[in-house]
């Protein structure tokens, strides 16, 4: 028999699955990837579309592996320094449901008019009451964005 603790593995099972279920997503946007048109080198400016999202996939992989790796460690001490596990609070499924429905209204009525209606709706479930701020901040917002993707980049917003 041997002491408390020593030669025991622990496993923090939620971190482990959070790292798979990662894992298992970027393998698979990743294998998307290849299903992207090369764009011709004159055009690419020497670096392919595919490039950054798979920069991105890579690194979510590692840092999940990185997870994985860490939820199979733990020690004794370690597993009793963890936190409960909490309960998802509602606003974030009530956020999630506000992010599908921008991306399923932003092609119907555009860029611009979806931000008008999305920023102070979240702002609004959020909690927000400072109006005067919150309208300074999303214009703000909207004139960046405008900046940024029609100006700069030279890309038409839907």
């Amino acid at each position: 028999m041997s002491p408390e603790g020593v030669g025991e593995r622990m496993i923090d099972q939620k971190s482990l699955v959070e790292s798979i279920v990662i894992m298992v997503f970027s393998a698979a946007m990743y294998a998307v990837t290849y299903a992207f048109d090369e764009v011709p080198p004159i055009l690419a400016l020497c670096v392919q579309p595919t490039v950054f999202p798979r920069a991105i996939l890579i690194l979510m992989f590692l840092l999940a592996l990185l997870q994985a790796v860490k939820a199979v460690r733990l020690s004794p001490a370690d597993i009793s320094k963890l936190k409960p596990y909490k309960p998802v609070p509602g606003i974030v499924y009530v956020t999630s449901i506000f992010l599908i429905g921008f991306f399923i209204l932003m092609p119907i009525i555009g860029t611009f008019p979806t931000l008008i209606v999305f920023c102070p709706a979240l702002a609004f479930i959020w909690g927000e009451r400072r109006w005067l701020l919150m309208a300074l901040s999303f214009s703000g917002f909207a004139v960046f964005i405008y900046a940024l993707f029609v100006a700069i980049l030279n890309t038409p917003l839907p």
